[in-house]
């Protein structure tokens, strides 16, 4: 039982470097995320892009309204000057100057929902702005925090990785070999205790022949329900 409460020892120590090495991971997760502020960059330029997109279409439309508005006075004057006598090209100004009219009916009619939807791009903009100059300062502050936290928590592995190396030189590289092999499997726990003849790893009543061999045992007893290595007092 001597090399089970070692290995038991051990574990502990394995599960406190396990425990660093994912706080550890979620620090270089955080840090490489960069608190978000690569997508939100991302979203502005979008944003921005889109804002002048619909800025463009508003000045076309009104650039476009005018031109319109030109040619049908133009047309207006042609038509109402008196001096177009031919029937088919009074026919011809005639439709010429419907057809523009009705363009520019059309053109006016979008002019007004283009600049809304260019203001609201702009609102849109403005407030990604906002918001990501917010984000960059929690993000310094944060980032400060983190990397500290990394460094602190890189000591610590190495120290106990350390004590690691010295808590092994007491097992034998057979036991060690079982052990190593069952941690993984048991999710961290390879060794447990036996509590009045219950395995506290999978909660199974050991039989008694299985109790006496373990107590009268040189090397390492195995429960026979989950495989666990077994320490009693």
């Amino acid at each position: 039982m001597s090399t089970a409460r070692s290995l038991l020892g051990l574990q502990e120590t394995d599960q406190q470097l396990a425990m660093r090495r994912r706080s550890y991971r979620q620090i270089v997760e955080e840090l490489e995320s960069e608190g978000g502020i690569p997508e939100l960059k991302s979203a502005l330029e979008r944003a921005r892009i889109r804002e002048l997109e619909l800025k463009l279409e508003a000045a076309r439309n009104e650039s476009e309204a005018a031109t319109l508005r030109d040619r049908v006075k133009q047309l207006e004057e042609r038509l109402y000057s008196g001096a177009i006598t031919n029937v088919r090209e009074l026919t011809a100004i005639e439709t010429e100057h419907n057809t523009a009219r009705r363009e520019l009916a059309r053109v006016d009619e979008a002019i007004a929902p283009s600049k809304l939807a260019a203001e609201e791009a702009d609102q849109v903009h403005d407030r990604l702005k906002t918001d990501l100059a917010e984000k960059e300062q929690v993000w310094a502050v944060r980032r400060k925090e983190l990397l500290k936290e990394r460094s602190r928590i890189g000591s610590e592995y190495k120290k106990i990785g350390a004590e690691r190396e010295s808590a092994t030189e007491g097992i034998s590289p057979l036991d060690l070999e079982v052990y190593n092999a069952l941690l993984p499997r048991m999710n961290g726990v390879a060794v447990v205790k036996v509590d009045r003849g219950v395995c506290l790893g999978c909660r199974v009543r050991l039989p008694i022949g299985e109790i006496s061999r373990m107590q009268n045992a040189v090397g390492l007893v195995n429960c026979s329900s989950c495989g666990r290595i077994l320490l009693t007092e």
